[in-house]
């Protein structure tokens, strides 16, 4: 039997090729979820495990080399990193030293943000989108200074925050992510699957803080 390798065959071949890989990802992406929420359905869920789920799910699944997940504290309201992954052992204590009030959180003036959605802001390195001392929060500080060379080209110094709201939009924490395998700015479908894993994150903190009244979930991670 002959191969049928005329141009219109190779086309169809890769086009399939694309489109199952495509649903592949898909799949696996809603499956990595479906375990998630499954994990809410006990009430005995240690909110620092479920943070971290997420964390390495986002970090292994979606090929995000550095993420961390923060939330306000319910002792004193400032926000400060609660757990991460894929970062240096010396970077992540930078991390943990940080605390902002939520008017610092928010400040466009220091970090220049560009609004992409209700929930995510996106952070790029031309515009040093840190504070003085922040810079040892980089895995790659010497890089800060790179050349974009594409529109889609991830360099160090680019991050993503996207929130954690509760109830009535109220900001509980954010999810941060900051560079990629390919080194190119996460597509949509990666920022969206991020958002619903925050969104369902909002509703587990809210779900177990009014449940557990003044011994809250944020409260046990302080």
């Amino acid at each position: 039997m002959t191969t049928d390798t005329s141009p219109e065959a190779v086309k169809r071949r890769l086009w399939v090729d694309y489109q199952y890989a495509h649903k592949e990802r898909f799949n696996v992406m809603l499956d990595d979820m479906q375990k998630f929420v499954s994990s809410l359905r006990d009430s005995s869920t240690d909110v620092k495990k479920l943070l971290q789920k997420a964390a390495d799910t986002i970090h292994e699944r979606l090929r995000i080399r550095d993420v961390t997940i923060g939330l306000r504290s319910s002792s004193d309201g400032l926000y400060r990193y609660e757990v991460m992954a894929g970062l240096k052992g010396e970077t992540w204590a930078a991390h943990k030293e940080l605390a902002y009030t939520k008017d610092q959180f928010y400040d466009p003036v220091t970090y220049k943000p560009k609004q992409i959605s209700k929930y995510t802001r996106l952070f790029l390195s031309e515009d040093n989108p840190y504070a003085n001392g922040e810079e040892r929060t980089y895995d790659r500080p010497v890089m800060l200074q790179s050349k974009r060379r594409a529109l889609d080209d991830s360099i160090e110094g680019d991050y993503l925050d996207i929130d954690i709201l509760g109830v009535n939009d109220d900001h509980l924490g954010w999810i941060e992510i900051s560079g990629t395998l390919t080194n190119k700015l996460p597509d949509v479908t990666t920022i969206k699957y991020i958002e619903l894993m925050a969104c369902t994150i909002g509703v587990a903190l809210s779900s177990t803080d009014s449940r557990q009244g003044a011994r809250g979930a944020r409260t046990s991670l302080t």
